[in-house]
């Protein structure tokens, strides 16, 4: 009796283990009132649902602050025929076309997988990101600059028409700041990738209910008021706005600009414009 009970004891602890590994499952819910498509969003999305019908689009970084939104967002908008949510922590989906979701693991050092995972589809958004708080210095490097181009390349390689990615107020290759210079170093290599279409989109200060908030977060954020007064169009915009900007922009027509960039004053006032 006591070897069985040796014997199960390091299984259940390893069990055990696992289950306390597990990341959380993110929620996301789209309602009726959640997410605030507009009638103008909602008429372009059904007009690139009848014009270019069996599209499919694939999300990176789908659990991420600017991530969820823009997967809330195609989900509501029912345009494509499959939204494939490449991520680590498995997402709980409640709302409208769930059958359409699929999730899938991903390894963005392997570039033949990826390139494997994303064949077949059409579209691309990428929401990667950390920071050096959470992942360190060369962490933060990994993330949002190797994984980010790795996952372009890929999709480049597998035929994506239409790439977009989420970047940064500031963006410069040529900054003195690690952040801005990683973003920018990205910018720019994507847009010279010739993608069929490309996009990149530049927010400020994100406006969102963070899961990690950071001391330096929490005193912005307070102090964000003042900031917006002085500069309404340049210091902060919502999450959710900059995932309307991104959907919303991959319905429009083909003879858009090949490449094309984002401010977040450009973004806040597509936003606006749609409202009136």
């Amino acid at each position: 009796m006591s070897s069985s009970s040796d014997a199960s004891t390091p299984s259940t602890a390893s069990a055990a283990s696992a289950a306390a590994a597990a990341p959380t499952p993110l929620k996301i819910a789209v309602t009726d009132e959640n997410p605030v498509l507009g009638r103008t969003f909602t008429k372009a999305a059904g007009k690139f649902k009848t014009k270019s019908p069996g599209k499919s689009v694939l999300v990176l970084g789908g659990t991420g602050e600017v991530g969820r939104e823009v997967v809330k967002h195609l989900m509501a908008s029912g345009a494509f025929d499959k939204v494939t949510v490449f991520a680590r922590r498995p997402i709980e989906y409640t709302g409208a076309n769930a059958d359409k979701l699929v999730q899938k693991p991903i390894d963005f050092e392997n570039e033949e997988q990826l390139k494997t995972e994303f064949a077949g589809h059409t579209h691309a958004f990428s929401c990667l990101g950390t920071t050096r708080s959470k992942s360190g210095k060369d962490g933060f490097y990994k993330v949002d600059h190797d994984y980010a181009l790795n996952a372009a390349r890929a999709c480049k390689e597998a035929g994506i028409e239409h790439y977009s990615i989420v970047s940064s107020a500031g963006a410069n290759k040529a900054s003195r700041f690690l952040y801005t210079r990683a973003k920018g170093e990205v910018d720019s290599e994507v847009l010279g990738m010739g993608f069929p279409r490309a996009s990149v989109f530049r927010p400020a200060m994100l406006e969102c209910h963070r899961e990690e908030s950071r001391a330096v977060e929490k005193l912005a954020t307070l102090m964000l008021p003042l900031f917006k007064l002085a500069m309404p169009m340049s210091v902060a915009i919502p999450t959710s706005t900059v995932a309307w900007t991104m959907v919303s922009n991959a319905f429009a027509p083909v003879e858009t600009p090949a490449t094309e960039t984002f401010s977040n004053a450009d973004m806040l006032e597509k936003f606006q414009k749609a409202k009136k």
